[in-house]
């Protein structure tokens, strides 16, 4: 039954349905006959048509008042007592507009307006009105729990089928066997830097073997994988690289997505610093503001491989495009990724919200 739920919400027609949002005008339509029917006998038959769409109207605009800002506002962050009296102050509201149409409408006789204000009309249409908003909420639940499930079984789904290809993709061989190289070249030279390059690449190896198992790690672990990785390319080379790093905020308290950074920061080596440049730059900045994290990574740029670039639309290879397709699934809503190729530089930037 769920397979069967699942092609029929990924079919075409389903897809072309809802991008026109005809799912929400047959829905409406369905209701406005339905109060046609409800409200034709006795009346004329302009009346009663035009007393529906009012009455659809209000409905409506409750329901979606509901949906699009009550239920993201509050019932989201579980804040049911601050919605529960939202929802009242709507469903009286959209009551009070229901009476105020009809007194300004020719649409009903006179002896109906007298009791427009009465507490029976009121109390009725707050009924109906809240009838409404229950059955299109629990709809828009639904809809929310589906799509919670559906996103939640696609990132296991791709988790279980890459997760090993994934982590030994995380370091290029190339950087370990050029670290290593470069770490014996320092060891030959009896430099007093080998040691703590030793401990810089233990530290990457045991990240991608234990924390990046995990589903959150601290950011601050996440960041200083990342400080590893770069003091080890500037090792590797040398004066033709300045290196500029900058971190501000809290990262001790805050979680992200282990391994989510690093792609952006191997991508700056492959298609910048790695090609036959005489000198170039990588420029990394980390600002934490309250669950907000703002990365942002530069990188020079060969003037060749930047018109080549241009030509081709390039936006950052296979590592980008996988990072781009986690980002949507671990934090759907919550982030904006810019990938921009400048002048003779590459640059780009990441907003996420980490909560």
């Amino acid at each position: 039954m769920a397979q069967k739920t699942d092609s029929f919400v990924q079919s075409k027609l389903y897809l072309q349905f809802t991008k026109y949002n005809l799912h929400h005008i047959s829905l409406w339509a369905l209701y406005y006959l339905f109060w046609v029917y409800v409200l034709s006998p006795g009346n004329s038959m302009s009346d009663y048509y035009v007393n529906s769409l009012v009455i659809v109207a209000i409905h409506a605009i409750v329901s979606y008042f509901n949906i699009y800002f009550l239920f993201p506002l509050y019932l989201r962050k579980r804040l049911y007592g601050r919605y529960f009296i939202a929802v009242v102050l709507s469903i009286s509201l959209g009551s009070l507009l229901a009476a105020v149409a009809f007194t300004l409408l020719n649409t009903v006789g006179p002896e109906f307006k007298v009791d427009l204000l009465s507490a029976r009309f009121l109390l009725s249409t707050a009924m109906a009105i809240t009838y409404t908003t229950a059955i299109t909420m629990s709809l828009k639940l639904v809809k929310h729990w589906y799509e919670k499930e559906r996103l939640a079984k696609e990132l296991e789904k791709l988790n279980s089928e890459t997760e090993l290809k994934y982590l030994k993709s995380q370091i290029n061989p190339h950087f370990l066997f050029n670290s290593l190289n470069s770490i014996y070249s320092l060891s030959l030279q009896k430099s007093d830097l080998t040691p703590e390059l030793i401990l810089k690449l233990s530290d990457i190896l045991r990240y991608l073997l234990y924390d990046g198992s995990e589903k959150k790690v601290s950011l601050s672990l996440e960041i200083k994988y990342l400080k590893s990785y770069l003091e080890l390319e500037k090792v590797r080379h040398g004066n033709r690289m300045d290196l500029d790093i900058e971190v501000v905020g809290d990262t001790e308290t805050k979680e992200i997505a282990p391994m989510l950074l690093i792609p952006f920061v191997e991508n700056s080596f492959k298609h910048g610093l790695g090609k036959n440049m005489a000198k170039g730059f990588v420029r990394v900045k980390a600002i934490v503001q309250g669950d907000n994290l703002k990365f942002e990574i530069a990188n020079s740029v060969p003037a060749k491989g930047n018109e080549i670039a241009k030509q081709k639309g390039y936006v950052g290879g296979i590592g980008l495009k996988n990072v781009q397709k986690r980002l949507k699934l671990l934090y759907p809503n919550k982030h904006d990724l810019s990938v921009q190729t400048l002048e003779n530089e590459f640059n780009v930037k990441l907003d996420i919200n980490l909560n």
